[in-house]
């Protein structure tokens, strides 16, 4: 992707860069001998690539070329999809990014429609002791809380809200798909308000950890608003209906009135005469004509009692 882009810097000429991705996986180096120091680095590398083409609000040019520690004299190239096609609508994200750098904290001081995820930030912390335990699991093992904890309680709390409150407060929050949280992460990360609590170099951050700039962030939010650009993987993921993993996450959706009315709605349009295909006609196979063996008295006659019809 680089070769192609500068490529097109060098000889005037338009190159379209095309990358296909798989992003429900992790980006990962191939195996080698590197050491230690080496592979860190190839991390930090493999970070940076990786946030290039997540992000979907800033010139793809002046990424490369401040990157490569050049100065760019324009704010926009005009070629890149970012500065042709512009930048997503902006969304508030408010309420998610608190949860999302919250999760570790029993002293909440937020508006009410996060009264539904206090469990889940106490149950977070180890030092307290309550009847609600969604990770106890992580708790017997003494892990510490990864973004992946964090969205798997998210997903019981929003169970709870559907079945016990009755506003549907829980609809305030966009998604429950990790692949979505990852992106609400690198922006928190990028912004200073969460950091890296793993010793390893991870591509997309893992165990979040609140900082005092993000401290500070929770303070201010009382009253204030987050906007930001959702990234490509959060766009990817509110804009595919993908289908459920397994039985049990279909039977949780059916707590939700309106997620049941429209499969509903779904199964009827599928079931409507309008929509049936009309089934194929079987067409009669036809056995394939063999010539009679001349050679032998059998096939002679073969031959002339076929000749005769």
């Amino acid at each position: 992707y680089y070769q192609e882009a500068g490529r097109a810097g060098r000889d005037g000429k338009l190159a379209d860069c095309i990358l296909y991705a798989n992003l429900a996986r992790k980006p990962s180096l191939l195996p080698s001998r590197r050491s230690e120091e080496m592979t860190k680095l190839a991390y930090i590398m493999l970070s940076d690539c990786f946030r290039y083409g997540m992000n979907t609000s800033c010139c793809r040019a002046k990424t490369l070329v401040e990157y490569f520690g050049e100065d760019f004299s324009h704010q926009k190239c005009l070629l890149c999809d970012v500065c042709t096609n512009g930048p997503p609508q902006r969304q508030n994200l408010k309420e998610e990014a608190l949860i999302a750098v919250l999760h570790k904290r029993k002293e909440t001081d937020v508006s009410s429609s996060m009264l539904i995820f206090q469990a889940h930030i106490y149950s977070m912390d180890s030092s307290y002791n309550d009847d609600i335990h969604f990770n106890s699991k992580d708790r017997r093992l003494g892990e510490r809380p990864s973004l992946m904890t964090l969205v798997r309680s998210i997903r019981e709390q929003v169970l709870i809200a559907s079945i016990y409150d009755g506003h549907m407060q829980f609809q305030k929050f966009l998604t429950t798909d990790i692949l979505w949280w990852r992106g609400l992460s690198r922006i928190l990360e990028a912004k200073g308000y969460i950091r890296e609590g793993d010793d390893k170099t991870n591509v997309q951050i893992k165990y979040p950890e609140l900082t005092e700039l993000g401290l500070e962030f929770v303070k201010s939010m009382n009253e204030e608003t987050f906007y930001v650009y959702p990234e490509a993987d959060m766009l990817l993921e509110t804009k595919i209906d993908k289908p459920f993993s397994s039985f049990s996450e279909w039977g949780k959706g059916w707590a939700d009135p309106e997620i049941r009315r429209q499969r509903l709605e779904r199964m009827q349009q599928d079931r409507s005469p309008t929509k049936r295909k009309s089934p194929r006609k079987q067409k009669k196979r036809r056995g394939k004509k063999v010539k009679p063996d001349l050679r032998t008295s059998r096939g002679r006659l073969t031959a002339k009692l076929t000749k005769h019809k």
